[in-house]
């Protein structure tokens, strides 16, 4: 068994977190967290998060049970009654970590798909991009394939840079491997805008980001994020058709920091169907 606790959030934005295998502590210590897993009641993957939390502490918790992993993921004022004991625990134990600290992305069920690999890159002179060294891919849970090639060059830049501040940057933590794929898939342009998105959520979630978040970038990306109409265009050379691809673009203008901050808002205090993003129109104000 291993246990992966991070605390993020609050004011500041700080994270807090500790991985342990209980087979490393002493005996004391190992029976008191065994008796407290199994007395959290965690089963499956649990969400709970109060309306207007947005300053509040989130607890993120991954159990892996030899590969069959249980997860709870909630703010400090919906952490489960049986779970306060084990998330105290936890707590207590847990030390200033880097953005790169995240539970393991297969703490998501296999609803939300799998990752193949993982983002191995070298960063570029210029400080934003990133050029991948071995391939990477996702597959989401249509069982569609979203390849990013090894020599793939990625920077965020599929990701409205108003939302930035909201996720503490495209590469960071449970973010990374979603932004690898989605900004591969928006260079490449070879599938509709509106499934690059679509899959941009679904990786999110497979990546460990929570409900409310990942529902958050979606509307992000989806409104506000790359679009392009592909045509083709058939001519006869020499008695021969031959067929031209063709790209437009068609990415909106890009939301000012009001706005992301009203779309962020509106999510953490209304429970939105990710089948109604595409529709749902939000302003400054909300909708």
């Amino acid at each position: 068994m291993e246990i992966t606790f991070v605390q993020s959030g609050g004011f500041v934005g700080a994270i807090r977190g500790v991985r342990i295998d209980p087979a490393t502590l002493p005996a004391a210590e190992r029976e008191e967290l065994e008796r407290l897993v199994a007395a959290c009641g965690l089963t499956g993957v649990c969400e709970q998060f109060a309306e207007g939390g947005r300053d509040r502490w989130q607890y993120d918790l991954a159990i892996d049970h030899d590969g069959r992993i249980d997860r709870l993921s909630c703010d400090d004022g919906c952490v489960p009654e049986a779970a306060r004991p084990l998330v105290a625990f936890l707590a207590a134990r847990a030390t200033p970590q880097g953005p790169a600290f995240m539970l393991p992305a297969a703490s998501v069920m296999d609803e939300w798909g799998r990752f193949e690999g993982q983002v191995v890159a070298r960063w570029e002179d210029d400080g934003r991009s990133m050029t991948l060294v071995e391939p990477f891919a996702y597959v989401d849970p249509q069982a569609w394939r979203w390849p990013a090639p090894a020599g793939a060059v990625v920077n965020g830049a599929s990701i409205p840079r108003a939302f930035w501040s909201l996720i503490g940057g495209p590469f960071a933590g449970e973010f990374r491997n979603a932004s690898v794929v989605h900004d591969v898939a928006c260079e490449t342009r070879d599938r509709p805008w509106r499934a690059v998105h679509r899959m941009f959520y679904e990786a999110c979630r497979c990546g460990g980001v929570g409900a409310v978040k990942a529902k958050t970038m979606y509307y992000a990306v989806f409104h506000y994020g790359p679009r392009w109409r592909i045509e083709e265009r058939t001519t006869i050379v020499a008695g021969t058709a031959q067929t031209e691809r063709f790209v437009r673009d068609e990415t909106p203008a890009a939301p000012k920091e009001a706005e992301a901050a009203a779309v962020a808002r509106y999510f953490e205090s209304h429970d939105v169907a990710a089948e109604d993003i595409p529709t749902l129109e939000l302003d400054s104000q909300g909708p």
